[in-house]
């Protein structure tokens, strides 16, 4: 899986910083999931980033296709 929180980010023009005051979740929680340094979310987090940008799951995360060399 892979998030794709910055591409959010990007679009709408807000700073992690500024998504974390508005959200209330932190800025080390937000910074290792917009650098893929996290193996996991919860759901109020997910809830609370979909909420906030009006999308969906789908938006937030993205299924990878593994690498031929993974297998």
């Amino acid at each position: 899986m892979k998030v794709m929180l910055g591409h959010l980010l990007d679009a709408k023009g807000i700073s992690q910083n500024q998504l974390a005051k508005d959200t209330g979740i932190s800025i080390t929680t937000l910074r290792n999931l917009n650098h893929n340094r996290t193996t996991r979310i919860s759901f109020d987090v997910l809830e609370k980033i979909c909420a906030y940008f009006g999308c969906s799951v789908a938006d937030v995360l993205c299924a990878e296709q593994p690498n031929s060399q993974d297998a």
